[in-house]
């Protein structure tokens, strides 16, 4: 039987892949298709998801292969500066979806995880110790846990019965990959009154292109997007070579509930949203960290019996707020309403010469302000909120959290018995003054006064005389 059967290998089912592996835990991945995709829907990384891979060792070297965009200049506000972000990647990050891919493959390949192709779910039941999965081609699988990240149209999902509520566009958005000839990169979003067409450079003379328009078009191709471009632009800046092309109606959805049993969904499974703001992908990458090592810990035996719900009560809330922000996003630059658009540039104009607005408002779009619940009344204001990076004697602590376990950042190190599931790190140049424990996703179980270390550890560790590792199906 194996621990962690994962459905779906796109870069939420790998990212999974990823943090299980990482934390010892047997996990495979099915997918249907036979080969890896080429798909390069998702175009954008935000700060959030790339500092958890940073966490991981991969956010700089998806850096490097991407175009970072510093400031950009939207339909819905006259300019937005990431560049202004306390993080280390102060950027939307532009790079195809099949480049994350790739290197999120290349981690779950040296970390021994196998992917079986041309695997197609059709039947799922469960019981109080195992989940089965049938496949198109015949025979079964047994896991301890199923975690279901096919995307939008998820059998895992259909097969636990947990919802999916929400609608359609009543429009179809048309994308395209192009080469356009120019040194200075068009406006990323222009607005007119038959819809909106967006440029975003990749950086090597490739484009995103897309056009959103408000009539229904017969028989879309490339050639309606040129034709858009130059209705909407005055130019269809002499695009060519379309070396991908997809025409697909963009939903708003949610699942109600991410868990069902010993079933959980991640990603596109869980929640699709507007593709305005380029939400999809960074927030199924945070499912997956957050995910991760909770299964992991129970599966360890180790995890208080709380933790599995957490999933849910963590990132459900955070999936409605995307779901709502990018559909207010989207309602502005579709409404037709140059008034509307205007009115709204000037107020986040506003607000983002403020520190509190630009604090919410870039720190949504981001991810970095999406906080969890501190779990207990009276918690240090930190609980459940992002830990930002920083030096420690062991080095950034994004670094230190390479391991994949909990960091303790204290003067005094960890207790003994601690120590195979926490590593110890001493805050350098007066960062913090309390002790403070990260969780392995990069935030803040708990923070306060050294004097309660140990109970901390105690309710988010497990015992302190449990060894990490054995009896790893004691608590599935």
């Amino acid at each position: 039987m194996h621990d962690v059967v994962i459905v779906g290998a796109g870069p939420t089912g790998l990212m999974a892949a990823c943090e299980l592996a990482l934390a010892g835990v047997s996990c495979t991945i099915l997918d249907k298709r036979d080969s890896a995709s080429n798909i390069t829907r998702a175009f954008g990384l935000h700060a959030r998801a790339l500092e958890l891979l940073d966490a991981r060792g991969m956010g700089d070297e998806l850096v490097a292969e991407g175009n970072p965009l510093r400031t950009v200049y939207p339909a819905y506000a006259s300019r937005v500066d990431f560049g202004r972000l306390d993080t280390r990647y102060p950027m939307l990050l532009l790079v195809p979806q099949n480049g994350t891919e790739k290197l999120l493959q290349q981690r779950v390949a040296e970390l021994g995880v196998q992917i079986r192709r041309n695997a197609h779910v059709v039947g799922l039941t469960q019981d109080a110790g195992s989940v089965r999965l049938r496949l198109e081609a015949g025979g079964e699988l047994e896991a301890g846990y199923v975690i279901g990240a096919g995307g939008a149209h998820s059998t895992v999902r259909d097969l636990v019965d947990v919802g999916f509520a929400g609608a359609a566009y009543s429009l179809p958005l048309l994308l395209a990959d192009v080469r356009i000839p120019t040194f200075e990169p068009p406006p990323i979003t222009q607005v007119g009154t038959q819809g909106v067409v967006v440029t975003l450079p990749f950086g090597d003379g490739w484009f995103r292109v897309g056009a959103w328009l408000r009539e229904q078009q017969s028989n879309p191709d490339f050639a309606q997007i040129r034709e858009a471009f130059r209705h909407i632009a005055g130019t269809d800046y002499d695009m060519s070579e379309p070396r991908w092309f997809s025409r697909f109606t963009a939903e708003r959805r949610q699942a109600r509930s991410y868990r069902s049993g010993r079933v959980f969904l991640v990603g596109d499974a869980a929640h699709v949203n507007s593709p305005i703001g380029g939400q999809g992908m960074n927030t199924g990458i945070l499912d997956a960290a957050n995910l991760g090592w909770k299964l992991a810990a129970t599966l360890h035996g180790w995890a208080p019996p709380w933790l599995l719900d957490t999933y849910h009560a963590e990132r459900h809330p955070v999936g409605s707020a995307v779901l709502a922000m990018t559909d207010h996003l989207t309602g502005l630059v579709l409404s037709g309403s140059r008034v509307r658009l205007e009115i709204n540039r000037r107020v986040m104009a506003t607000l983002l010469h403020t520190g509190p607005g630009r604090r919410r408002i870039l720190g949504r779009l981001s991810g970095l302000e999406f906080a969890y619940p501190p779990g207990e009344p009276g918690a240090h204001p930190l609980a459940g909120r992002r830990a930002a990076d920083g030096p420690t004697d062991a080095g950034r602590l994004y670094e230190v959290l390479r391991a994949g376990t909990f960091v303790l950042l204290s003067d005094k190190g960890v207790p003994t018995s601690w120590r195979n599931r926490v590593r110890a790190a001493r805050p350098l140049a007066g960062t913090r003054s309390e002790a403070t424990l990260i969780r392995p996703d990069g935030y803040v179980a708990w923070a306060g006064d050294h004097n309660g270390i140990e109970a901390a550890l105690v309710k988010w560790c497990g015992p302190a005389d449990h060894p990490n590792g054995e009896g790893i199906h004691a608590a599935a």
